[in-house]
């Protein structure tokens, strides 16, 4: 397989993100970095204020990754549906759960919630976001059944 197969993306698929099934709820995702220019300004927003304790090492690490939360919540994150049908019959509803079941709206400040609470899902997030594979547009090709 050439390199130009194996590294290179589509931009637009960056930008407008991929579904990130987790079964009960699903997530569209853009890329954190490569196209999507948006991820890149937000996090050197979000970081500029704590440039120096960056450059020094010095920044908490609950301070880092409340930066990365709001990035992401800001900048990867396209998306957040829940299956308010069956397994076999899944309806998607745009919504975020709370933490006692309800549907809250899937608003960056309740999305940020999510992940501090969850950090497991949010680290999976992250890792997903980065993935190159995903943003190919032969996957998404082959993925779609063309």
């Amino acid at each position: 397989m050439s390199m130009y197969k194996q590294f290179q993306t589509d931009p637009s698929i960056e930008q407008k993100g991929v579904i990130l099934d987790y079964g009960t709820f699903r997530v569209t995702v853009a890329r954190a970095g490569g196209g999507n220019k948006r991820y890149a300004a937000v996090l050197e927003a979000r970081s500029k204020p704590f440039r120096r304790a960056i450059q020094t090492e010095t920044i908490s690490p609950e301070r880092a990754s409340a930066i990365l939360r709001e990035t992401y919540a800001e900048a990867v994150v396209q998306r957040w549906e829940v299956n308010v049908g069956t397994e076999k019959e899944p309806q998607w509803k745009e919504g975020i759960e709370g933490p006692n079941g309800d549907l809250l709206p899937p608003t960056k400040e309740n999305i940020i919630q999510a992940f501090a609470s969850l950090p497991d899902l949010f680290e999976d997030i992250q890792v997903q976001a980065q993935r190159v594979a995903l943003y190919r547009a032969a996957v998404q090709e082959a993925d779609s059944g063309n």
